[in-house]
């Protein structure tokens, strides 16, 4: 199986909050462990400050002066921020995007070949997430390389990189094997040990007349689906580091079995492949790893295959 080399470009997305700094320890530490560069990046969106003249219909106007002050601020904001990683003798640059965040975002990633991008999640849910909007939700429905998301919420104390164990969710496809090189990566990176996790999903019988959560198929049914799928982890597990451990576990919910299983582990972060839905998409057809991010405290390694 393919392993990747360590990271050489690490993309942090930086707009200046308390929110977007704290995925900047996670990335700091990384890059201490990689030798990889820091790339901060801006996004300087005139459309988020254009003002509107007052009327029967609002009417933006363009004030150059406005917008060239604003893209001064930006940029000496980027320059502090990244004049402060190097004087931490981190190799470090900063660029100025401009447009729309995540399209900016998107875009310069994809060009210019970034490893990992490490970004803050508010971690948000149903209505407020599709009214609100995230930036982490809507730049993994596009990123072609792995997104390490740190949960944007919780302790005030700064993030650290985990400890303990990467645990790698596989449901038997190619599509969720995918995470498999870049978790081995990662793990690597970071001085983990990895666990396989596979969740079956047993049938409820149609005809009974009790909620969905007591008609699971009989205990041999569900003992020979865990054993197939330990059978199949554990064959993924010989192309990871010596030492991973595989887990098969039962539930009606994949999303709730991942996030008791990193409970019950202590996992010290998730990694799992994502379909990348987004918008109402995604609200109708759910996502097993936007539940999980959503509802997990801990760190999660996001991939989505081309």
């Amino acid at each position: 199986m393919q392993r990747l080399a360590m990271y050489k470009t690490i993309l942090v997305p930086f707009d200046g909050s308390v929110l977007s700094a704290r995925a900047l320890p996670i990335a700091v530490a990384l890059a201490r462990r990689t030798g990889a560069t820091l790339q901060l990046a801006l996004v300087h969106d005139p459309s988020a400050y254009i003002p509107f003249v007052p009327g029967e219909v609002a009417i933006p106007v363009y004030d150059v002066e406005l917008v060239s002050e604003h893209r001064k601020q930006d940029q000496a904001a980027l320059d502090d921020a990244v004049a402060g990683l190097m004087a931490q003798g981190i190799s470090a640059t900063g660029v100025l995007l401009e447009g729309t965040i995540v399209e900016a975002l998107v875009e310069h990633a994809q060009s210019s070949g970034v490893d990992l991008t490490v970004m803050t999640s508010h971690g948000r849910s149903g209505f407020e997430r599709l009214r609100l909007g995230s930036v982490a939700t809507a730049y993994l429905t596009r990123a072609t390389a792995p997104v390490y998301l740190v949960r944007g919420s919780g302790s005030d104390a700064p993030p650290e990189l985990p400890v303990g164990t990467l645990l790698c969710t596989l449901d038997g496809s190619p599509f969720a094997e995918a995470i498999l090189p870049h978790a081995k990566a990662f793990a690597d990176a970071v001085g983990l040990t990895m666990a396989l996790l596979s969740v079956a999903v047993p049938h409820a019988m149609p005809m009974a007349p009790f909620g969905a959560e007591t008609l699971l198929a009989d205990d041999s049914a569900i003992a020979l689906e865990e054993a197939g799928r330990r059978d199949y982890l554990t064959r993924m597990a010989a192309n990871c580091p010596l030492g991973t451990e595989v887990h098969a576990v039962t539930d009606m919910s994949v999303s709730r079995a991942i996030i008791d299983e990193a409970t019950r582990t202590s996992a010290g972060a998730l990694a799992m492949a994502t379909h990348g839905r987004g918008g109402l998409k995604r609200m109708m057809l759910g996502s097993v790893a936007d539940e999980v991010i959503r509802h997990t405290h801990a760190p999660v390694l996001v991939y989505r295959p081309s």
